[in-house]
């Protein structure tokens, strides 16, 4: 199984607190991405990164060996970033069947990651206190979306999207326009993939979900990480080394 992670981005909301590609980060003694490499099942053998940016080099330099936790790595540049379905997008002509997609900043319970594997669609979702900021799912009785909202203004459910989920080769082939914020959004994808493909996707709920995007989130997620790792008995975030 193939998995495209999300390397691009220009990390202005970080910007006042580090100077370099979010994605490298350190969150609780490791960069945030190796938490993402860490948990990602082992029925991904193959990774696409997709770059761009102003820290596309440095990506591409921390991963010169060509590989991650055994997996081969292959390059796509995102030349223009126009939402996360394009970024996806970007990757089409690399991607065979059911593939894995997620952004790389994002810290995911790997409970939650094998289970969403196992999916012929899937949607990696959790629920929080804020759901206007990101996008929005409602699911029916069974579990399936039947609804997909990017930043709705009006409540509609207090389950989001966590930016991982798992999708095929027909996730490439719908058409949308871009929203109202000029961007290529992934919710759009997945309606058009119900409603004119009929296709069912499944949602996965989490234990845990970090997002990684300020100050903020990035000290709320070193709390919660050390608390999750007093629980389990492993002092700090581990040293995953850097690629080589």
């Amino acid at each position: 199984m193939q998995a495209i992670i999300l390397m691009a981005g220009k990390g202005t909301r970080m910007a006042k607190y580090y100077e370099g590609p979010k994605q490298l980060l350190p969150v609780a003694g490791k960069p945030v991405m190796e938490y993402l490499l860490d948990s990602l099942p082992e029925e991904i053998t193959e990774l696409i990164f997709v770059v761009g940016g102003p820290h596309e080099q440095t990506i591409r330099d921390y991963f010169k060996s060509g590989e991650s936790h055994g997996r081969p790595i292959t390059f796509v540049k995102q030349e223009e970033q126009l939402g996360l379905a394009h970024a996806f997008f970007t990757a089409k002509g690399l991607i065979r069947g059911r593939w894995y997609g997620s952004v790389a900043d994002d810290i995911y319970d790997p409970v939650a990651m094998r289970e969403l594997v196992k999916q012929d669609l899937g949607l990696y979702t959790y629920r929080v206190p804020n759901p206007e900021q990101f996008g929005v799912l409602v699911a029916d009785e069974q579990g399936y979306v039947v609804k997909a909202v990017e930043k709705p203004q009006e409540f509609v459910s207090n389950l989001i999207w966590g930016g991982a989920m798992v999708m095929d080769e027909s996730f490439f082939n719908v058409k949308i326009e871009p929203s109202a914020r000029g961007e290529y959004e992934t919710p759009d994808v997945w309606m058009k993939l119900i409603h004119e493909q009929g296709k069912k996707i499944k949602i996965v709920e989490s234990s845990y979900w970090f997002p990684v995007n300020d100050k903020p989130q990035l000290d709320a997620a070193e709390a919660k990480l050390k608390e999750l790792f007093t629980l389990s008995g492993v002092e700090g975030g581990g040293g995953a080394s850097k690629a080589q």
